[in-house]
Order: structure tokens, then sequence, then C-alpha cells
């Protein structure tokens, strides 16, 4: 008699064996009977090198000959050896495809991708991340069109305006994409985002050496942005009429560029919700007639809140975060404490009887974190509380 666990429905044997590595999925093929070819009942594919990079084409290749004639949802492989040679690993996705794959993640150290991946009907969502070593990547056919891709995950580090965008132009319906460009050289190419399902877009440029012409976007259904890496760039925000939250996190910035902040910051105007660290504490603001919510990180001068507060007459909340320099803590006596904000000072841009702005402070030292003050404006009408 077969035990309780063999006499459940097959979707429930899927779900349980989807929990566990594909090489102990495999290996309960030994259990019994009813068992035998119960892995295959698996969908998604998972294979890591991290512990027996040796063994690893072998059951890959064992697995995906089994599949020979089963749909394959997700197909997820990370390599980060480079004894798995190219051709295999293109092999496997040629054959994912062939089995109506809907995702493909692949990071592997070597890789050159198949001619029917850039055509694939049946796939929605597609990443894509190999170390330094792009070479083969993106050297895309002539013919890309992907008709369900939705999510779009990429990091080039070579002709990214020729190979990268060719792919991105071949997806009609994208909502979701992630680009992450490391160039090793000066790229005199405008980088111009005109997707209009687009909505959501993280973009990063790493490289502090670099300097791309500008980068433009024409996304009327944005709602998302992460702009991320070094600022060495213009942004110019065409249409972003859609855009509701921003995240400004540069990891780079030189004090030369304070005019791209300022360029940037006026094209994110209109959002409700800003996120943004390492900003320079003197610049011209715009004001954000429309912001509700606030975070300021890794910022070197108190003086940076001030001015965001005069500059966002609707503003609910504020979330700072300061690093400050360590000549600041020289004659300090205390790093925690409460610190006393006051009002903006142009009363034509104070907000309405209604608002209470409150401010969560944070102050670093090393690994220090001290949760420090909120701040709240009311009227004498208002009787409006704080949490």
């Amino acid at each position: 008699m077969d035990d309780r666990l063999s006499m459940l429905p097959d979707e429930i044997v899927s779900q349980i064996l989807s929990l566990m590595p594909m090489k102990f999925a495999v290996q309960t093929s030994i259990l019994s009977k009813r068992w035998r070819r119960a892995w295959t009942l698996v969908t998604n594919l998972e294979f890591d090198d991290i512990h027996d990079y040796q063994n690893l084409s072998k059951v890959v290749d064992q697995v995906m000959e089994l599949y020979a004639s089963s749909p394959i949802h997700v197909f997820r492989v990370r390599i980060v050896s480079s004894l798995v040679r190219e051709s295999c690993v293109s092999d496997w996705i040629d054959q994912a495809v062939k089995l109506n794959v809907r995702e493909l993640d692949i990071d592997v150290f070597q890789l050159t991708l198949p001619l029917s991946m850039f055509t694939c009907n049946t796939l929605t969502k597609l990443r894509l991340n190999r170390g330094i070593h792009d070479k083969g990547v993106w050297e895309c056919p002539s013919l890309v069109y992907l008709p369900s891709l939705k999510s779009l995950d990429i990091s080039v580090y070579t002709n990214p305006f020729v190979n990268a965008f060719k792919l991105i132009h071949g997806c009609p319906m994208l909502e979701s994409l992630s680009l992450e460009v490391n160039v090793h050289e000066k790229d005199e190419e405008d980088y111009i985002f005109d997707i209009p399902t687009l909505k959501r877009l993280k973009v990063t440029l790493r490289d502090s050496a670099s300097v791309i012409n500008k980068v433009v976007l024409r996304l009327p259904n944005l709602e998302y942005l992460l702009i991320g890496g070094t600022l060495c760039s213009n942004f110019v925000m065409e249409d972003v009429s859609s855009l509701v939250e921003a995240c400004v996190s540069f990891s780079n910035v030189r004090l030369d560029r304070s005019h791209l902040w300022v360029e940037l910051l006026n094209g994110l105007s209109g959002v409700k919700s800003l996120s943004v660290q390492k900003i320079p504490y003197d610049l011209r603001l715009p004001i954000f007639p429309n912001m509700k919510h606030l975070e300021l990180k890794k910022f070197w001068h108190s003086e940076v809140v001030i001015p965001f507060l005069e500059s966002c007459p609707e503003l609910k909340h504020l979330y700072s975060e300061e690093t400050m320099p360590y000549q600041k803590y020289a004659d300090s006596e205390s790093i925690g404490g409460t610190q006393t904000l006051q009002p903006p000072k142009d009363p034509k841009i104070r907000a309405g009887p209604k608002q209470f702005v409150t401010i969560n402070s944070i102050q670093k030292r090393n690994n220090a974190t001290n949760t420090n003050v909120k701040f709240g404006k009311k009227t004498r009408s208002s009787g409006a509380k704080g949490n």
C-alpha cells in the first residue's frame, strides 16, 4: 500500500518538489514507482553551481532530456564557474524556449544566447546578467520580437545603445525594465527611452569615468522610477506625466555636477513620493506641489532638510538619515537627543490648516544609529495629532 504522501494529487506533489533544489527533487524518483517521474511535475527549474559546479552540466542535460514534452514555467540558471561551456547554456535555453518557458533568469560567466530566444512567443519575464564578459550576449539578430515580454532585467558592458536597446525595442508589451550600464569609455549616444507601455524603470549607470550624452525619458505611463550608480549624464524628462514615485540613489556624486542634480530634480518635481541620497546641500530646489512623502539619506549637511520643507507645501512625512562627517562630532557631547527643525519661513508656501508633517531623523556614526525627532506643524484650528 502506498504511503499517504504518494496519494497526494499531482498539483500538491509539484508544489512540494518545487520547494527543494532540482537535484534533490530528481532523487525522489527512487522512493517508489509512484515517484519515479513525479519530479517532472515541477514546472520551475532552478540550477545553481555554487556547491557542485563539476556535475551541473550533467544534471541539467539529464533533466532537460527528460522534460522533452513537459511545459516549463521558470528556467533559472546561476553559474559562477567558467568551466561550463557556452554552448551548453545556449542549448538549455533553446530547449526551454521549445517547452514554452515563461520566465528566464540567466546569471552565468560565459553565454551566447540562441536565436530562438529572441522570438519566443511565451516569454513574459527575462533577466540576463553575466559578470564582466558579455561580448556574445548582446549581439542581437536582425529580428528581435518578444510579444509577451513584460519584465526585462539586463546588465551590459559593451555597446549598450546598439545591442541592449535593440532588445528593448523588440518588446512591445514591456511594463518593467531594469537596465544596468557599465561603460568604460565615453559614450556619445543619447539613451532614449520611448516605451508607451512602461510602468516601472530602473536605470543604473555604474562607471564614473564614462559620460553618456543624455538620458531622455518619453514614458507617459511610467509610475515608478529608480536612478542609481553614478550621476554622469543629463536626465531629460520629456514625458513622465504619470510618475508617482521616484528614487535617486547615487553611490558616486561629483561636486562639479550639481547642475545635473538641478535638472534631474526639476524633472521629478511632479512626484508624490521621492527618495534621494547624497544630495548636495546648496542646490536651488524646484517646488514639489504634489509631494506627500520624502526620504533624505546619506547627506552630509543638516541644511538639506529645511529647503525641502520650504519646497514641499503638501508634505506629510519626511524621513531623514544623516551620515555626519567625523569632525562634526568632535565637539559634540551627545550624538542622540532631540533636533529642533523650524517650519518654512515663507508663508506663501506653507500648507493649509490640516497639514501635519512628521519627521523621523536618524544620525549615524560608524555603526551606531540613533532615532532623534518628530516634527509637527499645526494651527490652532486644526487639532491634528501626530503618531
